[in-house]
């Protein structure tokens, strides 16, 4: 289908990683995709142009994915806002529904989850990609190529935080795992990811930073295991 006629959507994430695994769902599904990686890019992008639906990651640098919804809200912006995130606390993601959300989109994200929420707020999307789908899965292979390959940067983003006493970079990097490493099969790195964010939000350092050093073991062991492969 030509672009021209296809629906547009707005997806908003500092990971290159998910916008890229978010837009190719949405292409999938015939939408016609925007990306940006901040709130404030979102902000200005959504006034600009006609979209039937913005996918807005919460936690993102200059602004938040929280801040541009009531930026957005307050003046009187009216198309749908779904927010993405790997929250998993009832009253957290009651709060964003709350907060001018539309609706909520757990990461890891499915192309199921997409197109069910997209349907149940009347935008149309009946198609969808197949595991079976060879294209598809070389897509999803890809990405999680990409993913590998960007473990030199995040492992050196922990070991500055650890380095730095920095929490909250740590806690922001935790949740990004926590979030998309078990999309590319590595189920363990996410559960790390959400224990390190749930020592610090329960004000635990010494078990985050523990556990958050057993974090950088198991990214160098699979970073060390990629490049034996090539």
């Amino acid at each position: 289908m030509d672009n021209v006629n296809q629906a547009k959507v707005l997806v908003v994430d500092d990971s290159e990683t998910n916008r890229l695994l978010l837009s190719f769902i949405l292409e999938e599904l015939e939408f016609d995709c925007d990306v940006a990686d901040n709130g404030e890019k979102a902000v200005e992008l959504a006034l600009e142009f006609d979209y039937v639906a913005v996918f807005m990651d919460l936690n993102m640098p200059v602004m938040s994915g929280l801040e541009a919804t009531e930026v957005l809200r307050n003046i009187n912006f009216e198309t749908l806002i779904f927010a993405c995130s790997a929250e998993d606390n009832p009253k957290k993601i009651d709060s964003l529904l709350e907060s001018g959300f539309n609706g909520f989109v757990t990461k890891p994200i499915e192309p199921e989850d997409i197109r069910d929420i997209l349907n149940k707020h009347g935008v149309n999307s009946t198609l969808l990609p197949s595991a079976d789908n060879d294209s598809y899965q070389k897509k999803l292979d890809q990405l999680g190529n990409r993913f590998v390959n960007n473990l030199p940067v995040m492992i050196g983003k922990i070991e500055h935080s650890l380095n730095n006493n920095t929490v909250s970079e740590l806690k922001r990097i935790a949740h990004k795992l926590k979030g998309t490493a078990s999309q590319f099969g590595f189920e363990n790195i996410a559960i790390i990811g959400r224990n390190i964010e749930s020592a610090i939000n329960k004000n635990k350092l010494p078990v985050a930073l523990e556990k958050a050093e057993f974090l950088l073991t198991e990214l160098k062991r699979i970073e060390k295991q990629n490049n034996n492969w090539q």
